[in-house]
């Protein structure tokens, strides 16, 4: 995001003075919230006292209540520090200071080893990352810090079993995964807040002088489409002459004729347009996505339009660009999940239409655990994307083949029997098994196990035909890998290739 002058872990302006700016306007949306926090808190904390009881004529009763009522008396100085503070820095402070009194007290407070307080271990962290407004730095810091108090008091002397270290492993993930959206949040907050300003400054510059607009502007007599006058910028734009009166009407640029009529239908229902995307031609027939934001005014004791062009064709085609992305898995190249599902209800549907088969393989690598540990996950990924180039080499030009997670691929076939199927799956074992692992570690081999199964009829969706073959897939695992087993109606495996 360095384009957008923004951080690429954090998602906040790479600027200082900038960030500041943007905390400020911020602010009393800030306060509000963290206002908001510690009044929660102080209510749901004191609801918990109150069960906090339950725990008289224990040693842990000494500790519960001292801690309930340190984290409710923070909440409550925290409700009143807010309300003086006049800067982003001074909130900031107070909030730090609550989080390092409420994550100190309530690591002794799940010290019990209930229920609730493994809740508690899993939630605290996130409230900290995710409700508490403050900068990207001391919500990782908070964060983080919170889920190691968390980890410590509820393991103390006493809690520990062999969860242990799976509780640990979840923690690290669930932080991960919340400096990711952490840092995504961020991004679109400031992008938002980017794109409010420029459209801002656009709509003060159509109020300024005409030819100083930063964006093509261009006005219209109303009812003809003739172009009245037109700034410097569109007419680069459009290509059009130098002078500005007399030049070709507006109707000529419409890509469209429902272009045209769409804008005018919308002009005659709102009386003005923001925002409105659609398209236009250029003089060597060149089509440009555009944003118009078009206002009725009075010229000449006649009724124009006064509008301003953004052109948007580059965005549109990264957007399209960030669709593909959206349905790909980035490692390997092939369809991901979302889009193997969406891609196997329409084959369905079709093959449903057609009376045609669609059969469907659910692949697994090998031992691939072993891959990465004796080899290392840098040679898992190449070991994938090995796997992945056979797959996309043998599919076939019909087939949708998709990378559902981990070491785990599926291959949709419209048109194929289950014996063709079969034969699609052997070739692909074969290849795989075949292939020259050497450039990926010594003495590396590479094996699959295959599932192959059939769509039933009646079936409009994919995801029992994949029980079906992923049982065929665990059949042939436990049946020594290395092999193909189709599974018949009843889902049960009945052959192995």
């Amino acid at each position: 995001m360095a384009s957008q002058g923004l951080t690429r872990i954090g998602g906040e302006y790479e600027d200082a003075a900038r960030e500041e700016r943007f905390r400020a306007r911020q602010l009393p949306g800030t306060i509000r919230h963290v206002r908001m926090l510690f009044l929660l808190s102080v209510i749901l904390n004191t609801l918990f006292l109150a069960s906090d009881w339950r725990f008289a004529g224990t040693p842990h009763f000494w500790v519960a209540i001292p801690a309930r009522l340190i984290v409710i008396a923070g909440s409550l100085l925290g409700l009143a520090l807010i309300r003086r503070v006049r800067n982003f820095v001074q909130a900031e402070r107070v909030m730090i200071g609550w989080m390092t009194l409420t994550g100190a007290s309530v690591a002794a407070l799940v010290s019990s080893h209930s229920d609730i307080a493994f809740f508690v271990v899993i939630m605290l962290p996130m409230i900290f990352w995710l409700a508490v407004p403050t900068s990207f730095r001391w919500s990782a810091i908070g964060g983080t810090g919170c889920s190691i108090l968390m980890l410590v008091g509820y393991l103390a002397p006493g809690g520990g079993s062999g969860t242990d270290l799976g509780l640990a492993l979840a923690a690290m993930i669930l932080n991960a995964a919340l400096l990711l959206i952490v840092t995504r949040t961020n991004r679109l907050l400031r992008l938002e807040a980017a794109a409010s300003e420029r459209l801002a400054d656009s709509r003060r510059s159509i109020e300024r002088m005409f030819n100083a607009s930063p964006v093509p502007m261009l006005v219209t007599r109303r009812g003809t489409g003739e172009v009245l006058a037109l700034n410097d910028l569109a007419r680069r734009f459009f290509r059009a002459g130098s002078g500005g009166q007399g030049e070709r009407a507006i109707d000529e640029t419409y890509a469209t004729p429902e272009a045209q009529r769409l804008l005018t239908a919308k002009l005659a229902e709102d009386g003005n347009l923001s925002g409105f995307e659609t398209q236009v031609r250029a003089p060597n027939g060149s089509v440009r996505d555009v944003l118009i934001s078009t206002s009725l005014i009075e010229l000449d004791g006649a009724e124009a339009l006064v509008s301003g062009i953004v052109d948007i064709t580059k965005r549109k085609k990264l957007e399209q660009n960030l669709a593909r992305l959206a349905s790909t898995d980035v490692l390997t190249g092939l369809a991901n999940r979302a889009r193997f599902f969406g891609g196997a209800e329409d084959e369905i549907a079709r093959a449903t239409e057609n009376q045609s088969p669609v059969a469907v393989l659910m692949i697994d690598i090998d031992e691939f655990k072993q891959v990465n540990d004796v080899h290392g996950h840098d040679a898992g990924d190449r070991a994938l994307k090995v796997v992945s180039a056979i797959l996309s080499r043998l599919a076939g030009s019909e087939a949708l083949a998709a990378r559902l997670g981990g070491e785990e691929f599926a291959l949709l076939l419209p048109g194929f029997d289950i014996a063709a199927a079969g034969e699609r799956a052997e070739a692909l074992r074969v290849a795989i098994a075949a292939h020259d692992c050497s450039r990926i570690a010594p003495g590396l081999r590479l094996t699959v196990s295959i599932g192959v199964a059939l769509v039933q009829p009646g079936e409009t969706r994919i995801a029992q035909a994949l029980v079906r073959a992923d049982r065929a897939l665990y059949a042939a695992k436990r049946a020594g890998r290395n092999r193909v087993i189709t599974a018949g109606l009843s889902g049960a495996a009945e052959a192995a290739a």
